[in-house]
Parts: structure tokens; sequence; C-alpha cells
């Protein structure tokens, strides 16, 4: 069977790398033709050689420009008419590259305007099954320049899940909020994030202890977070407020966060005015294979929330990765994070939303060795449920 996947992002962002790409090179494995048609988010630049590609039999394509410029951390928003002609364009785009592929079926990477545009009408001219992946609370996950953004990105999430043939959610949320406007039971699939069966192993010993020697880390009680710098979506603010809380408690602790995002600036500033700069380290981005390394340096991962409806939404990509380090991990008790830590066999849940209960939870890991040795034992029992191979299994029941 042939598929093609349809996403307005690129490989280095967190649903393309951890969710389909991992995704697709399991449906390959089980003999299907998969193509993975993106956006790019400096698709100008972007050299004709590279816009074309194969990894692990998948099959990728980069057709057009992403509707930002630019990469996290230093990303441009278009003008409200420069953003129409560039979503226009780059449905249209997406549309012809998946009537080009033929596919038998398209599956789209997130309920959203420029690649549901696509979708709807490509599988028209090819007169084959449309289906939709909801991944996130798109309408309150974005950052939006006007209401009317806001209302057009909604239109299309509560719109296309009905109009599809089946539609994959990643949290027990999404699933019923798809219910709740009308898509049957039958026609819902229930797939969380998931890891490669590669990953589920301990990160490279020497590397680990060089990349901690090269950071000054000797000693220290590293306190690591991994994801977008943005507090639109993600509550980083409330991790740096709860560390400030912590500094007699646990002298020896360092924060790091790798990634970057709009609000690094923002960020970094509030570190300096909570006085916890000396001891918080924004490593930026780093590539994707570097990544098991930070979490080898890590005595706990925090994933910080707060009890909103994008919360619930989200099957953190960073717990998954924790858990299959081996690294227990720290957040709210939201959405399916209890059920992802194994209500508290793989880390920490605290009351979301509050820095005072995410600093208890922090330093009551990190002060009980034991119980950091206990977690991590659950952390790699539970990443065994979030193999991929696994996971993909239950996706093709779909089809």
């Amino acid at each position: 069977m042939r598929l093609a996947l349809l996403t307005t992002s690129d490989l280095d962002a967190p649903s393309p790398r951890g969710r389909w790409l991992p995704l697709g090179r399991e449906l390959v494995r089980h003999g299907y033709q998969v193509s993975l048609l993106m956006t790019h988010p400096t698709f100008d630049r972007l050299p004709r050689h590279e816009r074309h590609g194969r990894i692990d039999g998948v099959m990728t394509h980069y057709v057009a420009q992403m509707h930002t410029y630019g990469p996290p951390g230093a990303r441009r928003y278009f003008s409200p008419l420069a953003l129409l002609r560039v979503a226009l364009q780059g449905a249209l785009a997406l549309a012809w590259a998946t009537i080009r592929a033929r596919p038998q079926a398209i599956h789209l990477c997130k309920p959203q305007p420029i690649n549901g545009l696509a979708g709807l009408i490509a599988a028209r001219a090819l007169g084959c099954p449309l289906y939709v992946d909801c991944d996130d609370y798109e309408a309150g996950n974005n950052r939006f320049s006007g209401a009317w953004q806001q209302r057009i990105v909604q239109l299309f999430e509560d719109q296309l899940p009905r109009r599809a043939a089946g539609v994959t959610v990643n949290t027990s949320f999404l699933a019923e909020r798809c219910r709740s406007q009308g898509v049957a039971e039958t026609q819902i699939v229930y797939v969380p994030n998931g890891i490669a069966v590669a990953q589920l192993q301990a990160p490279n010993a020497h590397a680990v202890a060089q990349l901690r020697a090269t950071l000054g880390l000797n000693g220290q009680q590293v306190v690591l977070y991994v994801g977008t710098l943005s507090e639109v979506s993600h509550h980083v603010g409330l991790l740096l407020e709860a560390f400030a809380l912590l500094q007699d408690q646990l002298p020896t602790a360092r924060l790091l966060l790798v990634g970057d995002g709009d609000d690094r600036a923002l960020l970094e500033q509030r570190a300096r005015a909570l006085g916890i700069a000396g001891r918080t380290q924004f490593m930026g981005r780093v590539a994707a294979t570097l990544v098991p390394l930070y979490f080898g340096l890590a005595a706990c991962s925090v994933d910080p929330v707060a009890d909103t409806p994008v919360a619930q939404g989200r099957s953190p990509l960073k717990i998954v990765e924790s858990l299959a380090a081996g690294v227990p991990v720290v957040t709210g008790a939201v959405g399916d994070r209890p059920l992802m830590l194994d209500h508290g066999s793989a880390g920490v849940l605290t009351a979301a939303g509050s820095a005072h209960a995410l600093a208890e939870g922090i330093a009551h890991l990190l002060a009980n060795e034991q119980l950091q040795r206990s977690m991590a034992a659950g952390a790699q029992r539970q990443a065994e449920r979030y193999r991929w191979d696994r996971l993909a299994l239950d996706w093709l029941a779909l089809y």
C-alpha cells in the first residue's frame, strides 16, 4: 500500500522527528511505501539536492515554504497578506506533490489549514481515503498574530476529523474531543508518542562523561528540560520558578535547558531575575543524535505543565525519551502523564501549575538515591510499552 503523510513541519521539529518518521520506518517494515511530504522553514535557501531523500525506506520531500520563516529562536512571522500567499502556495505545492506520489491513502499529520487543504484536494483528485492524526490541541498550542488566524485553525481542527475516514490521536483528551464532535468510536485509534527500539539503551558512558566534564558538571546533580522554549505552549517559566526555590535545599543542583524557541531571551532574563543564572545553562538546539547524551547527564528530567487543554492534549516526546534513557520524570498530573509514568513508578507526579509543588517533587527525588534507582528501573520498564514497533500495529489497525 502506498501512503502519503502530509505535514507543515520539517524533520527537526519534534512531531516529525519523534512521531511520523519513526512510524513511517515501521510501516515500511510492514510492506508500505511511505512518502513524508513536508514544508521547510527556509525553503528558498534549501539546496535542491536536499529537498528529496530517503531515510530507512521512507521517502522524504520538502515541497514549499513553512508558514513561518527560520528555525526556533530565530523565527520570523509573515504579515497577514504574506502569510495568506505562503499558505496557499504551500497547500497547492503539497497537493500537487501528493497527487504525483499517487498514494492509496493520505494521512494528515495534524489537522491544520495548509496540509488539510492539500489533503482534501489530493484525496478528491485521487479518489483515495483521507485520515487525520491529532497530536496536539492546535488552536491553543500555536502563536497567532490575530484572532482570525486562530479561528481558521480552529475550523480545520474541528472539521477535518469529521470528514476523515479515520483519526489517530495520541492522548485520551484528543480522543474524547473527537468523540464529542461526532467522530465514531470505531474511527478513532489511540497511538501515543513512542520511541524507536534502537533508543532503548543507555547512552555511551564515555561520551556522557566527556560532555559532563566539558560543561563543568562533575559532582553536580543535573535537572534537565528538553523541548521548545515557548511560554505559549510550554511552561518553562514555571520550571525556572521551581528551581529558584531549591537553591538552598539543593546547592549542587544545576538546571540544563536543551532546545530553543521564541521566548528564549525572555526566559534567560527571567533566570537572571530569579538569581539562578549561574546555576542554569541554556544549551540551545542540539542535534537529535546528541539528545540521549544530555539525558545521560540527568538525575531527573522535568516536564513543567499547567492544567490546560493544551497540556491535556499533549503526549510529550520528552517524557518518552526520558523513559528510554532510564531517567525519572517530574511533571504535573495532567492528561495522560500519570499513565505515561505508570502512576508514579517511573517518576514523580505533582500538582500542575504550582512552582512549589514542582520544586518539592524535584527535591524529593534528588534527595533520595534509592528512589532514583527504583524510578530509573521503572522508567526503563515503562519505555517498553512505548516502542514504535508495537505502537505501529495499532496505527495499522486504522487502515
